[in-house]
């Protein structure tokens, strides 16, 4: 038999969900009331979560809870527990992007099934073949990839992939964007993203010292939605398991309208037919629109992905279409009702017993009182067929009825009103429980057990280079540990005294860039000590094809204990924390860690890796070209609309945005020493005072008090001291 692509629909709201089901998803994706990426949804809590499973059940659909932020060791065992009620209550998977989560959902509740969410950052084959290890049931893929890399993903892996295909675009890869967190302090890896991307901006040109008047204060990088309706079946012969649409924070006829444009596309597939799905396409564009792109499934240089907008519009039409919507948005909708078949036998002076049928399970009920006999008030068919089709508060619609009566037999309306009760809910109930599961137990002292952690003695400095100039910035009685890019020059490594010297891999790493470490793995070998990886991918790819020691960078988004045992589970022997943690975490991380650890201790912060460049507006180039040789790849700077200048540079064909001042400890250096962290890290990029940071840092580091180095109001301690929103 073969096995549909998956349809997956968003639902933020209870009303939502409905139109979800009723409009023909084959499953639905929603948030509890914490833990989830999209917390100014409605979102549901545990009562209205156990209705909607056992809804969704009952018309065939699946349900997936997101889980998908990062978490803080003072919230994960509550995650946990959590996800302990969705299992029990037959959840049919949990979507996942905190790594320590996923270790404790494969090490409590082995047999709940696991999403890997987009915010995974899996863009390669490499990425899903590392989630592939804990025996995950998807991986969703980041929006960037091309139908040519999706198909390449699906030949090289085993594990079913999900992609989406309608709905709003980040602008940054996904679970790497630190805008939002750093400039309004609300962060998108824990589900309140304020969309700084939608915010307007203006070009400044660095040379030349003055603003673009062209594109001036205009929202320069905010996307067109996602629309990938004819690339469905193409998606469909390359292998992907699931379809997803994006949309929680909008409402039931975005939902509706969106589903049922891609529910025929994908039934027209599969039933070897074409037809006509205009009208679908435009009534889900009326329901919003900032213009729609498919240009990261085929890249075009004609299709401009830029929307130049910020707010979506919508149709003329859309109070027409509210009206005609009013039903699939109910519980009790005329649409997706189950079929049902009964059979009702009453014999004079014995129970009426009603035999129920969904096609999947059966019931009989009985009367609690026995038939009577009547000449004048004999039950009739028509009466009988009335009573138990009055269905109209349920999920069903009578298919099929078969009365056996005697002669002159009677029974009262509302004993058949019960009968018809009955059934339909225990067949409900019945058809809820897909799994059986037993529960689950575990406790908090059983969950935080951790293996001695390792102490230090003593901090120490480490510095990523990022010109072969930057070399001679490193004086190994202060520096014990460089990063080095693969693309400067090798041979100043081999040159640099250092104890520590590791090759530094860039979160989102192009196929070219995999053949080229693959060519000169062995010189790699000879000259680091070790590799530092930013993303699973290139974990997984240098685990498996080297002998480096591995220290997993800030990308991996480590503010828990448990992200640390299972990166230590594949090879690392030291993480950096994410710039999102604060002082707290960092103290019971090292508490419980057996890996090193390390901290950014002064860096400008890449907020933003995007495939799209902003670049291409002035220049004209319609995106995504190659552009090794652009002059405008690091001429520009974005000027908000509070006057903040940001540095972008375009590299590689990604686009990345810096923040406009420093993260930096100095000042504050010795209260996170006492945290007894091994490494304080110094990226050079942007810096023009990196062997004053330095020099300062290592003061510090030893108690020596400096004169401070930073600017007055010019740099941040970013969430350090703080508690990230």
């Amino acid at each position: 038999m073969i096995r549909k692509t998956e349809l997956l629909a968003p639902a933020g709201s209870i009303e939502s969900f409905y139109a979800a089901v009723n409009s023909g998803a084959d499953s639905v994706y929603l948030g509890g009331k914490l833990f989830n990426a999209r917390q100014n949804s409605q979102n549901f809590d545990d009562e209205q979560m156990k209705h909607v499973i056992k809804y969704a059940h009952n018309k065939n659909v699946r349900v997936y809870v997101t889980l998908n932020i990062v978490l803080k060791d003072t919230e994960i065992f509550d995650a946990l527990k959590y996800a302990a009620f969705l299992y029990e209550n037959d959840v049919d998977a949990v979507i996942v992007q905190d790594l320590g989560l996923l270790y404790l959902l494969k090490k409590h509740i082995p047999q709940l099934p696991v999403n890997i969410s987009t915010q995974g950052a899996v863009y390669d084959e490499y990425g899903v073949k590392f989630f592939g290890q804990y025996n995950v049931q998807k991986v969703i893929l980041a929006r960037e990839m091309s139908l040519a890399q999706l198909r390449e993903t699906v030949k090289n892996t085993d594990t079913d992939l999900e992609t989406f295909i309608h709905g709003a675009l980040c602008t940054c890869y996904s679970g790497q964007c630190y805008m939002s967190s750093f400039l309004g302090g609300r962060s998108g890896n824990r589900g309140k993203c304020a969309q700084p991307c939608r915010l307007s901006y203006s070009f400044y040109d660095k040379e030349k010292d003055e603003l673009s008047e062209e594109f001036n204060e205009i929202p320069l990088l905010s996307l067109k939605d996602f629309m990938a309706g004819d690339t469905v079946r193409e998606l469909i012969d390359a292998g992907i398991s699931a379809f997803k649409i994006e949309g929680r924070m909008k409402g039931p006829l975005y939902t509706s309208e969106v589903v049922r444009y891609y529910r025929q596309i994908i039934d027209d597939y599969y039933n070897g037919i074409h037809t006509d799905t205009d009208r679908l396409r435009e009534r889900a564009v009326s329901t919003f629109s900032r213009g729609y792109t498919n240009s990261y499934l085929k890249p075009d240089k004609d299709d401009e992905m830029f929307a130049r907008i910020s707010s979506g519009v919508k149709g003329e039409n859309i109070g027409e279409m509210e009206e005609e919507n009013n039903d699939i948005a109910h519980e009790f909708s005329e649409y997706r009702r189950n079929p049902l078949n009964f059979k009702i036998e009453l014999k004079i002076g014995e129970k009426a017993r009603l035999f129920a049928s969904d096609g999947k399970n059966e019931v009989i009920i009985e009367s609690e009182e026995p038939c009577e006999s009547s000449l004048k008030n004999a039950v009739t068919e028509e009466i009988v067929r009335e009573q138990l089709g009055k269905l109209g508060n349920t999920i069903y619609e009578l298919q099929d009825l078969t009365i056996e009566n005697q002669d002159n037999v009677f029974i009262r309306k509302s004993t058949l009103n019960q009968l018809r009760r009955d059934a339909t809910e225990l067949l409900y109930e019945k058809r809820a429980i897909v799994y059986n599961r037993e529960p689950v137990y575990f406790n908090r002292n059983e969950v935080f057990k951790f293996d001695e952690a390792n102490k230090i003695n003593k901090s120490k400095i480490s510095v990523k280079i990022n010109s072969d100039e930057d070399f001679d910035l490193i004086d190994k009685s202060k520096v014990d540990r460089i990063y080095v890019p693969h693309n400067l020059n090798l041979d100043l490594v081999r040159k640099t005294d250092v104890k520590e010297k590791y090759l530094f891999i860039p979160n989102i790493v192009s196929v070219a860039q995999y053949n080229e470490f693959k060519k000169n793995m062995k010189l790699y070998e000879e000259i680091f000590d070790g590799v530092c990886v930013n993303n699973v991918g290139t974990l997984y790819f240098f685990k498996q094809n080297s002998g480096l020691n591995i220290h997993c960078g800030a990308f991996f988004n480590v503010i828990n204990s448990f992200s640390t045992e299972l990166l230590k589970e594949n090879g690392a022997v030291s993480v950096t924390f994410s710039a999102e943690s604060n002082i707290r975490d960092m103290e019971s991380i090292n508490k419980n860690a057996s890996v090193r650890t390390e901290i950014k201790a002064h860096e400008y912060l890449q907020l933003m890796v995007m495939k799209n460049c902003p670049m291409s507006l002035i220049k004209k180039c319609k995106n995504l070209q190659d552009c090794s040789t652009c002059e405008h790849r690091n001429k520009y700077a974005l000027k908000d609309r509070k006057g903040v200048y940001f540095n972008i540079e375009r590299d590689n064909r990604l686009t990345h945005i810096y923040n406009s001042v420093p993260l930096s400890l100095l000042g504050k250096t010795e209260d996170f020493v006492s945290q007894h962290i091994d490494y304080f890290m110094v990226d050079t990029k942007w810096l023009d005072d990196a062997e004053d940071i330095i020099d300062a840092l290592y003061c510090e580091i030893n108690g020596v008090r400096v004169p401070n180095v930073l600017k007055e109001n010019n740099y941040t301690r970013g969430h350090y001291l703080k508690n990230i929103l």
